[in-house]
């Protein structure tokens, strides 16, 4: 008996046990569902960055869970009590959705989960009871079960989600809200994930666009400022060529490439009026197809057209005819005896100065599929502003440059007609300059001699008698030489030997006086001397009988050999003369006694000796 309660007791215990382990396996399995579908909720919350992806993959995930053939997901704005609608799929309204109002799910099961609050499951007769007491208004298909709950964010109802269900065998339980509440739950954290990544992405894609748009205008600016600067560099360069040295049409060769740098200027020409302004001329023509063109009369060519609108003008293939029509212009002006080659788009703008039109510049393209736009036009005649100023700075300089040439040229001519004019009065100049020396040379120094003569030696001799008495510490003294033996040669050998004596007598009294002594011919054979800047009287004597030695000397005077000497007076300067004369006199007194005394030997004046000279020419 105890053996059978022992038993039954056991079998109780056992049965307890395997209650309580299919309890925790049914447990396990619910946790496991739901953590699977948290799992997967992550898992697109992960990945799925687009709302219409989203919606779809939340009810794939729910129908491996449930019975969920028919969901829907309608979110609640509280403050403003809007519904929207975000996913609907439903068997039997999912054609009839589109034409039902958000503001209906308010009225619904959908609007009475919202308020309420709290999950909701719905059969046949509670949905009758619900619409029968006013809770809610029958929309739809009516459903055989109906399972709904509130989304919430915070302590916010942000929306519903529902399933439900029209076949009447199946039953929604309270298990199934159980999980259907849990993934509802992490709906809404993977919602928010989801919704901020895709807002982020669009956040990104707008900031993306908005770059891609900033981008393109930096592009635009950028070209546009490449192109500032390129016009600018360009303008720059046509300046400095107009400053150059170069001729024209080195000048126009420049300008072509200048513009070849801003556009299709391969076929290009300058045509300028001449000064009548009935005629064309072609200072500069390029062209693939023509050769060079011509001076011609004006006619009704391209460039007479924008010579008489006096403006830029761009001209195609479609504008030309209508030109044409219009009698405005005739084709092929180029050449007027062959046929030419049109142009498929032609660029021309005039060359103004003072608002007159002097010319133009073109550019035009032969090529079918190349068309010069408005921008190229806009350059053009931009650019052709400052190549008018250019070549008219050009053209006006190079006419400078000629009238400079021609009238260096008649400065030239005429200098060189005055340097021959000058030339020929500075040698006029020069020969009355040398008439004049040698006039004033004869009249002041002996022809024979070469030295001073009496009227120099006399103003030389006052002029420094005058000074001496201004400034008395100036020691001076005069020599008067006679030349002995003189008449005896002269008279003997001839004269001629005698003019030769003469000669090397001054010769010889030059070497033997100073460089600032004068010394002079005073006449005949009769020599003076006037020493200047004597330290003391000696100093006289001293070269006075310097030029006793000197004389002395024999003389070699046409193969024959003379003895002669000289005879010198010596009078020294002295305060008590008032006039040269008298220091003259004395000189010439002293020069007597010394030839008195016997010849070759010089005599200091003593006042005796004008004593002794004016008794011997009285005869006593």
């Amino acid at each position: 008996m105890n053996n059978q309660q022992t038993l039954q007791h056991q079998l109780k215990q056992a049965g307890s046990k395997i209650r309580r382990l299919l309890l925790l396996l049914h447990r396990y399995k619910e946790a496991y569902t739901i953590q699977g579908a948290l799992l997967q909720l992550s898992e697109l919350a992960s990945h799925i960055s687009d709302m219409a992806d989203f919606y779809p993959a939340i009810h794939k995930m729910v129908s491996e869970q449930l019975h969920a053939e028919n969901f829907y997901v309608v979110l609640y704005d509280s403050v403003t009590e809007d519904y929207r609608l975000q996913y609907f799929s439903d068997e039997k309204d999912q054609q009839l959705i589109a034409s039902v109002p958000t503001s209906a799910f308010s009225r619904g099961l959908t609007g009475y989960v919202a308020r309420q609050q709290k999950p909701l499951l719905c059969d046949e007769q509670q949905f009758r009871d619900l619409v029968d007491s006013g809770e809610i208004q029958a929309q739809g298909s009516p459903s055989a079960h109906w399972m709904g709950i509130p989304l919430w964010r915070a302590d916010t109802v942000i929306g519903v989600m529902a399933i439900q269900s029209y076949d009447s065998q199946y039953r929604y339980n309270e298990q199934d809200l159980k999980l259907f509440s849990s993934i509802g739950a992490h709906t809404v954290i993977a919602l928010d994930r989801v919704r901020s990544r895709e807002l982020l992405e669009s956040t990104v894609k707008e900031r993306t666009q908005q770059l891609l748009q900033i981008n393109d205008s930096l592009q635009k600016e950028i070209k546009e400022r490449i192109h500032g600067e390129q016009l600018q560099a360009a303008l720059y360069k046509i300046s400095e060529l107009t400053a150059s040295s170069q001729d024209m049409h080195t000048f126009y060769k420049a300008i072509h490439k200048v513009l070849c740098g801003l556009m299709a200027a391969e076929n290009c020409y300058i045509a300028l009026l001449d000064a009548e302004q009935t005629k064309l001329t072609f200072p500069f023509y390029v062209d693939q197809f023509s050769p060079a063109a011509r001076d011609r009369p004006l006619s009704r060519g391209f460039t007479e057209y924008v010579i008489r609108c006096a403006e830029a003008r761009l001209i195609n293939t479609e504008q030309a005819t209508v030109l044409v029509e219009q009698g405005e212009i005739r084709r092929g002006m180029s050449s007027l005896n062959q046929p030419s080659r049109h142009s498929n788009s032609w660029l021309g703008a005039p060359l103004k100065i003072e608002q007159k039109v002097i010319g133009v510049i073109a550019v035009q393209s032969y090529e079918s599929d190349y068309q010069y736009s408005d921008q190229e036009l806009t350059i053009l005649r931009f650019v052709s502003q400052h190549i008018a100023v250019a070549i008219q700075r050009k053209l006006t300089a190079e006419k400078q440059k000629l009238h400079q040439e021609e009238l260096e040229r008649k400065v030239f001519e005429s200098t060189r007609e005055l340097r021959q004019t000058n030339l020929f009065l500075r040698l006029q100049v020069e020969e009355r300059k040398k008439a004049e020396q040698k006039l004033f040379y004869d009249a002041n120094h002996d022809v024979l001699t070469g030295l001073a003569n009496r009227q120099m030696f006399l103003q030389q001799l006052k002029q420094q008698f005058a000074l001496n008495k201004r400034q008395p510490q100036t020691g001076m003294a005069l020599l008067f030489l006679d030349l002995d033996r003189f008449k005896l040669i002269n008279d003997t050998l001839g004269h001629h030997v005698g003019d030769a004596f003469l000669v090397e007598s001054s010769k010889r009294l030059q070497s033997a006086v100073r460089e600032h002594d004068l010394a002079a011919r005073f006449g005949g054979d009769e020599f003076v001397v006037m020493l200047l800047n004597l330290q003391v009287e000696q100093d006289a004597e001293e070269i006075a009988q310097r030029i006793i030695e000197k004389f002395r000397q024999p003389y070699h005077l046409e193969n024959n050999m003379v003895q002669a000497g000289v005879s010198i007076g010596i009078a020294p300067y002295l305060p008590d003369y008032h006039h040269a004369d008298a220091m003259l006199r004395d000189a010439d007194a002293a020069m007597y006694h010394a030839k008195a005394l016997g010849r070759g030997r010089y005599a200091v004046f003593q006042p005796g000796m004008r004593a002794q000279m004016l008794k011997a020419l009285n005869g006593g």
